[in-house]
């Protein structure tokens, strides 16, 4: 890419003109969003319960196109359509001029995919990551003692390890 001569050169005289182009751009960037970021931050506009029933699908000429995979919760959130909105302005202030309405669309094959896509791989990491022991903590030294002892007749080391961690991971423990 090419460089102006004024950004290598002190110059004292008027400020250079940028182009209507870059200074759209600029603004445009300024103002740009990360739809993802209202899917991620979903559940804590519309609520554990009904999160898991919804997902926004697109911000198209104001509207908010928001998917459902029943008709009864479609239903519950149009009646909630302003607090909602309240929700999202206040998380996402930059909303509040490109979301005039919402609207809720039903169409369960096509919720699934999404909520596949956009909601369900950060659930499982979040309760996969739930269910870890740290290596030094109680728990896991408690467990990984019975565990010894009782596998303590296996020979193969190889077996044994394996073993011992299937048992720490199975959750046969009664936490304190």
């Amino acid at each position: 890419m090419l460089k102006k001569l004024s950004q290598f050169i002190d110059f004292d005289g008027p400020a250079p003109r940028s182009s209507k182009h870059e200074a759209g751009k600029s603004a445009q960037l300024s103002d740009s969003f990360d739809f993802i970021s209202l899917i991620k931050a979903w559940k804590e506009i519309a609520g554990d319960k009904l999160s898991e029933h919804t997902i926004p699908l697109k911000n198209q000429n104001g509207t908010l196109m928001v998917l459902s995979n029943h008709s009864a919760f479609a239903n519950e959130l149009s009646y909630m359509e302003l607090p909602l909105k309240k929700k999202i302005f206040a998380r996402f202030p930059n909303l509040e001029k490109s979301i005039l309405n919402i609207k809720f669309i039903v169409d369960s094959t096509h919720f699934s995919k999404q909520y596949a896509q956009f909601v369900a791989p950060t659930e499982k990491i979040k309760k996969k990551n739930e269910n870890l022991l740290h290596p030094y903590s109680p728990e896991f030294r408690r467990l990984k003692k019975e565990a010894e002892e009782m596998f303590i007749d296996i020979d193969d080391l190889e077996i044994k390890e394996k073993m011992i961690s299937l048992y720490i991971q199975s959750g046969n423990f009664n936490p304190r």
